[in-house]
């Protein structure tokens, strides 16, 4: 599969490495030479230094063998040419980017039809989701729904005071009874993660991935030692598309909200338009300003400004003065060390909300996929198909190596239901796969025919 990706950012950049990864031919395209050589450097992939929106560049990249276009450079108007010339070179399937409040609505409808989008990746409006998600939840440090949210991955770590603290999977099964409603897909300890079997160790400071019914939710945060509770009053720091974003769902929900952001005119366009809203403006950094507004009694601090600096050091200060739950928006993951350090509960970034869109147009074969910024698990959300080696089989008889878990199955007309050694598959159903990506691109052969 002949991929090419226009644009090597903190998207593009990831999407490369994770292709490459897969095995797959992939030819990034950057327009600025000083970005084009670090790519170069740092990913076993072929770079060419130019615009995707030049038709002599994109031949070059072999546009007419492509199988898939990706144009995630922070230029809406270089990725819609992309994908326009793509198409006229019989590109199946491209990828589009879009940043502009303008090709959001439905004005830009005709617009990426007519250049032939098959897949429109908003980064913002994703990662503004994923914020929500876990505005919702405090505590958890990931929420990830999957299958049109009749489940949902959590990840958290495991407190000191935890009941399922210092315990096997194989006994927290025997403690919770037969028909619990939620299964431990990855464990990361140390660096290193892990697909669990029954005899892995439950420990305090574990980072988990758990698949879940939405209602056992709450039960599992309780049993993982986090709150879990959903904020109530919450301050956005930064009025960008992210923040304003966020301010704005929450303003919907009856939600107390604060958002400070330091441009004045847009400030003051934000308090026009979120009118439950208290916008003040100043800068996020400014420990007196944070004062007066009482970050310190706040549910969920969410720093999403531009400036990862400024996120980190925001949140670092609302943990100092007391707020609950404090959320990141990174865009230079070298950072992440240094947010686990401050104790900040959740960091997100663009590019896991961008790649998972892709990844998924990529395989063609899988209704989700759902990446993480730290460890090498995923889990993919696949269909079985009639005549696969699924078909019919009870999980526990499926070739699965160890490093794949089966979580759940969805069938139609039916409740989701976390899976068992003796729950039987059928063509039709969606089943819900933790793994790492090598082995999952190694067992797809299973479910398909």
């Amino acid at each position: 599969m002949h991929i090419i990706i226009i644009g090597a950012g903190e998207v593009g950049g990831y999407l490369a490495e994770r292709l490459r990864s897969e095995g797959l031919d992939v030819v990034v395209i950057e327009n600025d030479p000083i970005r084009a050589a670090a790519v170069s450097g740092e990913l076993d992939v072929q770079v060419i230094t130019g615009s995707g929106s030049s038709p002599s560049v994109l031949i070059e990249a072999g546009i007419g063998r492509a199988d898939l276009v990706a144009a995630v450079t922070q230029n809406d108007e270089v990725n819609l040419i992309a994908s326009l010339l793509a198409k006229q070179h019989g590109v199946e399937t491209t990828v589009v980017r879009v940043e502009t409040e303008a090709m959001r609505g439905k004005d830009a409808v005709e617009l990426l039809a007519s250049v032939g989008a098959d897949v429109v990746v908003d980064p913002d409006a994703e990662t503004a989701d994923e914020v929500l998600e876990l505005v919702h939840t405090t505590g958890a440090d990931e929420v990830y729904p999957m299958a049109n949210g009749e489940l949902v991955v959590i990840g958290a770590f495991v407190s000191d005071t935890a009941p399922l603290a210092n315990r096997s999977l194989a006994e927290i099964g025997e403690l919770l009874g037969e028909e619990w409603d939620f299964l431990f897909g990855a464990i990361t300890r140390a660096g290193d993660t892990v697909i669990p079997r029954g005899d892995q160790m439950l420990l305090p400071g574990d980072h988990v991935r758990v698949l879940s019914l939405p209602s056992a939710q709450g039960e599992l945060l309780r049993l993982l030692g986090v709150s879990g509770t959903r904020a109530r009053r919450v301050m956005v720091l930064g009025g960008g598309a992210v923040g304003s974003r966020v301010a704005g769902r929450l303003e919907q929900e009856g939600v107390e909200v604060v958002l400070v952001e330091r441009d004045p005119k847009r400030a003051a366009d934000l308090a026009q338009t979120l009118q439950r809203v208290m916008v003040v403006q100043g800068d996020v950094t400014d420990t007196e300003l944070l004062l007066e507004e009482s970050v310190g009694e706040m549910d969920a601090v969410v720093a999403a400004t531009g400036e990862d600096a400024s996120n980190v050091l925001a949140c670092a200060f609302a943990i100092a003065e007391g707020a609950s739950f404090t959320v990141a928006v990174l865009h230079r993951l070298a950072l992440l060390p240094l947010v686990r350090s401050f104790g900040i509960d959740a960091a997100l970034s663009p590019r896991t909300a961008s790649a998972n869109s892709v990844l998924r147009a990529v395989r063609g074969d899988t209704a989700a996929v759902t990446t993480f910024l730290e460890g090498d698990s995923e889990v993919d959300e696949l269909e079985i198909t009639a005549g696969s080696k699924a078909d019919g089989a009870k999980v526990a008889d499926l070739p699965l190596p160890k490093d794949i878990l089966i979580g759940a199955v969805v069938r139609a007309g039916e409740q989701a239901r976390i899976v068992r050694g003796r729950t039987e598959l059928l063509a039709g159903d969606h089943i819900i796969v933790f793994g790492r990506p090598d082995a999952l691109a190694n067992v797809r052969s299973v479910f398909r025919s």
